[in-house]
């Protein structure tokens, strides 16, 4: 909760008060695409070793990973420079310090499974605590030099030497062992879905920045805040919860889970609205009028996101990766086409329900699909039985 804490209440107002709606607006879209580069690579890595890291440990093996890393930051770097090609917002100076974000990010979300693989989550802590820190000093250097890139860059310093402190996994070398095919075969599927999700995450940037201007990108931010505020300090759960799964060999019934996880969702959603509009009021002044206005969307969009984003990590662990391929590539044709239309009939409203109709889709699908894959189970270990009797 600290980092996002410190971005959300510290650095973006004080960055949406010096740069202005505009500019403030291009910044925000920029962070999304570095984002989006980089970091679906390193959570993949990341979440990669929590699910074959016994596979490696039963064959006394290690290897393939730090070589996958080194892979996936040499993809991100190409992307990005074939992207700022494309580009005019940004000059050479910040292009490097973007690309130095992109690195230190994929290095943080790979390195810090060290902490996971131990369920060593006071150490995470403790990370992201000094993050905190890195980001408020960031804060401090932007005010000096103009540049909020510098927020990121030294954030993930002081966080991966924390993270180097602490691990062992950068001695594993670069080899490559009999298990790479597996992992990389394993690694694609995930890294293409987790695109697909993080394009999700941040195609309301993305979309909005050439159907409506940066200004309402700003605008719908700035609503949306609150909820994505509520989304990250929730998400961290996934990681508890992903970590807790891999030591389990059986599917288990959730329903009291997604039973407690929409009441949670629902009293997030009244708080939403109760504390929304003095918070805009406090920290955006400039706009907050305009983003009061879709705030009831972007909250109850953001209600449905976090609840199937506790349904993931069930998901991730007892069905087959290639599923999460289907679920984040049929949402991410769902949110696309539902924004764009109705964006054309009635503007950033149009936008926000959009986003709204997606994220139900979404959280449905996930529960679909896991009771679905819990029942083809149940009637197959069934039909089994009955053979062998």
């Amino acid at each position: 909760m600290l980092p996002i804490a410190v971005l959300q209440i510290i650095t973006f107002p004080y960055l949406a008060r010096v740069l202005g709606a505009t500019a403030y607006g291009e910044a925000v879209f920029l962070i999304s695409v570095f984002t989006i580069i980089s970091f679906p690579f390193g959570n993949v890595l990341n979440n990669l070793r929590l699910l074959k890291n016994e596979d490696y440990k039963e064959k006394k093996m290690t290897g393939d990973f730090n070589r996958l890393l080194v892979y996936s930051i040499l993809i991100s770097i190409f992307i990005f420079l074939i992207y700022t090609t494309q580009n005019s917002l940004i000059n050479y100076k910040e292009i490097i310090l973007l690309l130095i974000i992109i690195i230190l990010a994929l290095i943080k979300e790979y390195y810090i499974v060290s902490f996971r693989l131990t369920l060593n989550f006071k150490k995470i802590m403790v990370n992201n605590f000094l993050l905190a820190i890195g980001y408020l000093i960031g804060t401090y250097v932007f005010k000096v030099t103009g540049y909020w890139e510098y927020v990121y860059v030294i954030g993930l310093i002081i966080s991966n030497v924390y993270i180097f402190r602490n691990t062992k996994l950068t001695k594993e070398g670069f080899k490559k062992t009999s298990l790479f095919n597996a992992t990389l075969s394993s690694g694609l599927y995930l890294y293409f879905a987790g695109l697909l999700k993080n394009i999700v995450t941040h195609a309301d940037k993305l979309l909005l920045f050439p159907l409506l201007g940066a200004q309402n990108v700003a605008v719908y931010y700035t609503a949306a805040i609150i909820g994505r505020m509520v989304s990250m300090f929730v998400s961290p759960a996934n990681t508890v919860i992903l970590s807790y799964l891999v030591k389990v060999n059986k599917k288990i019934k959730v329903f009291y889970y997604l039973l407690v996880a929409l009441l949670l969702g629902v009293v997030f959603y009244l708080t939403i609205l109760f504390i929304g509009p003095i918070f805009l009021k406090l920290l955006y002044s400039g706009w907050h009028e305009e983003s009061v206005k879709i705030l009831k969307y972007t909250a109850a969009a953001t209600m449905f996101s976090v609840i199937a984003g506790l349904f993931h990590p069930f998901n991730l662990r007892f069905n087959d990766v290639k599923w999460q391929l289907y679920i984040n590539g049929s949402y991410l044709m769902i949110y696309v086409g539902l924004t764009v239309i109705l964006t054309s009939y009635y503007g950033l409203i149009g936008f926000s329900i959009g986003v709204l109709l997606a994220n139900i889709y979404n959280f449905f699908i996930q529960i679909i699909i896991y009771y679905y894959n819990s029942n083809s189970e149940t009637k197959k270990k069934r039909r089994l039985e009955n053979e062998t009797c």
